[in-house]
């Protein structure tokens, strides 16, 4: 079935990202597929044949923001969907980390989406239709304690969400937030993420959560009703202690 949509994806080449942009692919979305490693950006394209972008960029960097928004435009015409999705991982202890990273974290997971959404939000306005959808996370609706940085990160996403979304709705622009627990993704950096049968065995004693009901999260909230806005859509492991 033909689809019309654009839909901008960031963070697309791991983890959640990748995962919403193979679905999307398949449903015959436009898409612009964003991540920050040109090396995965050209490895993830040979798979992706048509009505597709993909761009490299920095997103602690105003003008790659700013290009990854004129470029979308200047293939597609429009875009339909944000989907906010790429972020950094802080599990740092305050008296022994590095504030360094966590300029990084709060310049990716707060200020980049910050500047996507100030910048795509004219032309949905226009089009009068659009819906943003953030990845944020459980870390979100309650601090814990072993990641503080990032937990302040998605803290600040989820007040941001809420705000834009009764700045815009009148626009018949939707803002959505989902907020998973544990997934067992690139975002946490460790070697036990590559082993498929140990993420298999997490998944299936409920203690991470399979890549593909995170999915199907967006997957619903985007296909409601235009009268209706999922604002928030918190996904845990069902083993999850939190």
């Amino acid at each position: 079935m033909k689809q019309d949509k654009v839909i901008l994806i960031t963070g697309a080449t791991s983890g959640v990202g990748k995962a919403l942009a193979e679905h999307y692919y398949k449903k015959n979305y436009k898409l612009v597929l964003v991540g920050g490693s040109k090396e995965k950006v050209d490895k993830q394209s040979k798979k992706y044949r048509k009505n597709t972008l993909f761009l490299c960029a920095d997103l602690t960097k105003p003008k790659d923001i700013k290009k990854v928004v004129a470029d979308s435009i200047a293939k597609f015409k429009k875009i339909d969907i944000l989907i906010a999705n790429a972020g950094l991982y802080e599990p740092d202890k305050i008296i022994s980390g590095n504030p360094e990273r966590w300029d990084r974290v709060i310049s990716v997971n707060v200020t980049s989406v910050f500047r996507l959404i100030h910048l795509v939000l004219p032309y949905m306005k226009k089009n009068k239709f659009g819906d943003i959808a953030i990845t944020s996370s459980i870390s979100g609706h309650q601090a814990i304690h072993w990641e503080p940085i990032y937990s302040a990160s998605k803290h600040a996403i989820q007040s941001f969400a809420h705000g834009l979304r009764t700045q815009v709705s009148k626009y018949n622009i939707r803002v959505i937030s989902i907020a998973p627990g544990m997934i067992m993704t690139e975002l946490w950096d460790l070697d036990l993420v590559k082993d498929k049968k140990y993420i298999n065995k997490m998944i299936k004693k409920g203690s991470a959560l399979d890549v593909k009901e995170v999915v199907s999260c967006f997957d619903f909230a985007l296909s409601r009703a235009r009268g209706s806005n999922v604002r928030d859509l918190v996904i845990l492991p069902t083993n999850q202690d939190l």
